[in-house]
């Protein structure tokens, strides 16, 4: 009988043969260094990340120290954040306090499951100023920004149910949790250039990202912007201002103002102004007879809820740094707008004592 041309492995000499190791230490050191560098990357992220991540990591770090918690909060995107500054409304407002809590890119489903979890955190507040220029959410909302990077929870990412035909989607959710190199990447590309180009660590987005949060803190929030433009001139075509509605808008509006009713929260929605070339047409299909009605519609729907419409008036050209954005000029107005509106609103509501009578009151 012939024999096999194989040679089992008992037929290898010693040499031949490969001693199996008992655990991959190779692997291990591996894991280990990924892990250093991740730790490290994400102790250290001052250093390198981007603006607006920079913001929304801020305000997520302030609301869990308490340092954002107030009895008015104002919910927006960055037409308020940027543009309404709570300090001299707070300077009449002696038993409470008035905090922003809008960030750029904030829809209004970013601004629902907010208002959500200060309320699981026990942190309510008594009055929730709610951003009032178009009832929109836009699809890419959900996984752009800082909201799909860090900011959202596993249960406010499953709303958006984009999981059950775009599962990737999912992996690059639990990809930027996981590991900051990849959630930072384009920003820590940026830094490393940078700091190849000076020779040394670059540290100026870190003195931009420490004075972020030194603003934030003693502006309740507040972060300002476009300190160097304002729209002096204005060549460009007229057009109407549009009121803009899409059924995602309306169905998460309907979520904030249920949870605002559920735990007895009165609403204030703010109609941010907007510049003088942005017409509000007359007649029932204006902008502003349009965002009327709709207010009228919400307190119909829920004729008990305390809901109020504050429209700022009074804006030029140079108020605004660009379509919707004020200007510095247009944020101290606006700043102070809102302070005379909410004196009178507070001592209507009994929120605590006015210090001083309102000098302007705006439409209600």
């Amino acid at each position: 009988m012939a024999s096999s041309s194989s040679t089992s492995s008992s037929e290898l000499s010693r040499y031949e043969r490969v001693r199996v190791e008992r655990t991959p230490k190779a692997a291990i050191a591996f894991l280990v260094l990924v892990m250093l560098v991740e730790l490290t990357l994400g102790a250290n992220r001052q250093w390198f990340a981007d603006h607006a991540a920079w913001q929304w990591e801020t305000k997520r770090a302030l609301l869990a120290q308490g340092a954002l918690d107030g009895d008015v909060a104002i919910f927006g995107t960055s037409v308020l954040y940027h543009g309404l500054d709570p300090t001299p409304a707070n300077r009449g407002f002696s038993r409470g306090r008035v905090v922003n809590l809008a960030l750029n890119g904030m829809m209004l489903q970013h601004q629902a499951q907010l208002l959500r979890d200060r309320i699981a955190a026990g942190r309510a507040p008594a009055v929730a100023v709610l951003e009032f220029r178009q009832v929109l959410v836009e699809h890419e909302s959900w996984f752009r920004g800082p909201y799909y990077r860090f900011w959202a929870s596993w249960p406010d990412f499953l709303e958006s149910r984009f999981y059950y035909w775009n599962l990737p989607l999912a992996f690059g959710f639990a990809e930027n949790r996981v590991l900051p190199s990849f959630r930072y990447r384009e920003a820590i590309d940026n830094w490393i250039f940078d700091s190849a180009r000076t020779f040394g660590p670059a540290g100026h987005t870190r003195a931009r990202n420490r004075a972020t949060e030194v603003e934030m803190r003693e502006h309740a929030g507040m972060v300002s912007a476009f300190e160097n433009r304002s729209q002096a001139a204005y060549d460009g075509p007229q057009s109407p201002r549009v009121w803009a509605v899409n059924p995602a808008g309306e169905r998460w509006l309907r979520e904030f103002l249920n949870v605002a009713a559920a735990h007895r929260i009165q609403i204030a929605l703010l109609a941010t102004p907007a510049p003088p070339y942005l017409v509000e047409t007359p007649g029932p299909d204006g902008f502003r007879a349009q965002l009327t009605a709709y207010a009228a519609k919400i307190r119909r729907e829920d004729p008990t809820a305390a809901i109020e419409l504050f429209g700022p008036k009074g804006y030029g050209l140079a108020d605004f740094a660009d379509d919707v954005h004020l200007s510095v000029s247009g944020r101290e107005k606006m700043s102070a707008q809102f302070a005379d509106w909410f004196r009178d609103y507070s001592a209507r509501h009994a929120l605590g004592r006015a210090i001083a009578p309102a000098t302007t009151t705006p439409m209600k």
